[in-house]
């Protein structure tokens, strides 16, 4: 068989055999988590008159300055849901500075389901502020953040042509602020902002699961996803964030992110095999892969322990090595698929791959977050 063979015969360093420990020593605190807990165990600044108070009038200014500061404190961190979603595309940076300084008081002194809401809320916060009006699809919207996008200068011209929130935008852009644009292709743009930047707000407060599983998220998301239907990464990448969400499932069954992780997982893994509308790593026939080094890399995969994934690849490895007659009799063709449609010609090597894999499109199952935008997944719905 083709799969033996090529098992055998292409013992190749698996460039992702040490996925596992890539999640190991990626999820271990980092330099900023450490110094984070190191703080917190010293004494803070607003303690010092206190334990320095030598006398008993010393010692009772101290007290009245503590409790004023922590009330002033609670309060600050009780409003800051309200603070974080008062703040709109009417809004500008500083007030989103505003409430970094707020997060950088509350989040140490916060509970975990705190700071998670926190990190949902200041996620949807950025979301509303760069939003721009969906009227906005005119010409002089398009040039300009064609212009800005491709590092052009800007005329005068250009900025009056669009609406003040969009001007102000650019020159955040300008002026090196945390804002950017992404073009995604067919003529569609977005303003977007620096998710590592947002990750790191939170993660020195998260235990080591939840802040690996943002610390990815903020990485994987930083670029598009889709491009012009195409995805937009390399077959390489495609294959290593697959085996960090299977890894990261079994390194961590108890994470309040195990459900998320399992639907960037299905996602990624099916994709590997299907491809896109406007990416194909094989021929139509799924015998041949296009570039040989995908090939290795799955056949790389297939020497996973204890994996789904590389039952999987082994699987597809033998599809593809079968015969129009083997693949026939193994899984025939219905008349109708599931939904009732017809299967033409061109769909009968999908729908047979479909049988021989036991896996279903993401996209088509009943689910619906959103994990290809920030740093945590949403609902769809709340988008």
């Amino acid at each position: 068989m083709k799969l033996l063979s090529l098992i055998q015969n292409k013992r190749l360093p698996l460039i992702i055999g040490s996925s596992l420990a890539f999640v190991l020593t990626a999820c271990q605190p980092s330099s900023d988590k450490a110094t984070a807990s190191e703080a917190q165990s010293t004494t803070p600044q607003s303690t010092k008159p206190l334990a320095e108070a030598k006398t008993p009038k010393e010692l009772t200014k101290a007290l009245v300055k503590l409790s004023e500061d922590t009330l002033k404190e609670q309060l600050i961190c009780s409003k800051l849901n309200d603070t974080i979603n008062a703040i709109n595309n009417k809004n500008e940076i500083e007030d989103i500075h505003a409430v970094q300084h707020q997060l950088t008081a509350c989040l140490p002194v916060a509970n975990n389901a705190e700071i998670l809401q926190w990190l949902a809320e200041y996620q949807e916060m950025y979301t509303r502020f760069l939003n721009v009006d969906s009227v906005i699809d005119d010409s002089a919207f398009y040039d300009l953040m064609s212009s800005v996008e491709q590092g052009k200068k800007v005329s005068v011209t250009q900025l009056k042509a669009v609406n003040p929130h969009v001007r102000y935008l650019v020159s955040l852009i300008m002026s090196r602020s945390d804002v950017s644009v992404r073009y995604l292709g067919e003529g569609n743009y977005e303003f977007h902002h620096d998710l590592t930047a947002m990750a790191d707000i939170f993660t020195p407060y998260l235990p080591e699961d939840q802040a690996a599983f943002v610390q990815r998220m903020a990485q994987d998301n930083q670029g598009i996803f889709w491009f012009d239907a195409a995805i937009a990464f390399s077959f390489e990448e495609l294959v290593e964030r697959t085996v960090f969400w299977e890894d990261f499932m079994h390194h961590y069954p108890q994470s309040i992110f195990y459900n998320d992780a399992n639907v960037l997982f299905n996602m990624y893994r099916y994709l590997l095999f299907f491809g896109s509308e406007n990416t194909q790593w094989t021929d139509e026939e799924m015998r041949e892969f296009y570039d040989s080094d995908n090939e290795q890399l799955m056949v790389q995969l297939t020497q996973r322990s204890n994996s789904k994934l590389a039952k999987n690849v082994q699987n597809f490895l033998i599809f593809m090595d079968q015969s129009d007659t083997e693949r026939l009799k193994r899984y025939p063709i219905p008349d109708k698929d599931e939904n009732g449609r017809e299967i033409d010609e061109r769909n009968i090597t999908p729908y047979q791959l479909h049988k021989a894999l036991d896996l279903s499109s993401p996209w088509t199952v009943t689910q619906n977050r959103n994990c290809l935008n920030g740093i945590i997944c949403v609902d769809d719905n709340a988008q």
